[in-house]
């Protein structure tokens, strides 16, 4: 299968584990979705909140192929997003979750994200992008108003401004890439993000193949470092290693006719 996987995940410091992390795959294998969903709103009721984006995930992946990966992962967020206001008595009081999902089909990369979970996306050991938070710190980075580095540690970063769940219809921020071998994908959750750097997360992989549970020994980092005041910790790791030579040009001129998206392909 040319794409490689790697998950883990780890409570943390945390009474519960509200994070919750899946791959799915088409009976063919041609076919992924990625997920990481980190569940807001109190113990139980954020445990719920993550559960339902995977359910809703599960329920729409195996129905059958998209011919629109775009249209399929945004709907996908509204449907989670209906979900989780189901939970509650009324919209005020509902549970809330973030997502970051990652649609693949060949060499065809697609995503979408939702509050503070992350995807990174590394060719080789360089960071090529990675998803801008929707919290209030990214927002003063993006206005030069906070530098990078301060904002991880910024208590602004933990207020969202977009979530699945509560009042307002969140906007899935979208991207798509045709990828090369040897590129990866990581999507995780504000306990890893916060405590482990890309630098760290491409030497790491450098050392640690995929095969050899690199995605626990990058779990393992973020938990000692986050200790008993941790966060829960989840991430996913895939790669594309297909043994072909060179980019489809009909692929990338496919993906690039195909934005609106925000993040196009190169």
């Amino acid at each position: 299968m040319p794409w490689q996987f790697s998950m883990a995940s780890d409570i943390g410091g945390r009474s519960e584990q509200q994070d919750r992390i899946d791959r799915l795959s088409s009976a063919s294998g041609d076919t992924h979705l990625v997920i990481v969903a980190d569940g807001m709103g109190g113990h139980r009721d954020g445990a719920l909140a993550a559960e339902k984006v995977i359910e809703t995930a599960r329920e729409h992946f195996h129905a059958g192929p998209t011919p629109d990966p775009g249209a399929f992962l945004e709907g996908l967020c509204l449907e989670s997003h209906r979900a989780i206001n189901n939970l509650g008595e009324d919209e005020q009081r509902s549970p809330g979750s973030t997502c970051v999902m990652l649609y693949l089909n060949g060499p065809e990369a697609y995503w979408a994200h939702v509050g503070d979970s992350r995807m990174y996306h590394f060719r080789g050991g360089e960071l090529l992008n990675r998803t801008c938070d929707h919290s209030v710190a990214q927002l003063l980075v993006s206005e030069g108003r906070l530098n990078e580095a301060d904002a991880a540690s910024s208590p602004m970063q933990n207020q969202l401004y977009m979530r699945l769940g509560g009042n307002n219809m969140p906007i899935p921020e979208l991207g798509a890439s045709i990828v090369e071998d040897s590129e990866f994908f990581l999507l995780c959750s504000d306990g890893f993000w916060s405590r482990v750097t890309p630098a760290e997360v491409a030497e790491c992989l450098r050392k640690y193949p995929l095969e050899d549970d690199a995605a626990k020994v990058l779990v393992e980092l973020a938990r000692e470092r986050g200790g008993s005041d941790g966060d829960n910790i989840s991430l996913a790791i895939t790669r594309w290693e297909s043994g072909a030579a060179g980019t489809d040009r009909g692929l990338l001129a496919k993906l690039r006719a195909y934005l609106p998206w925000k993040r196009a392909a190169r």
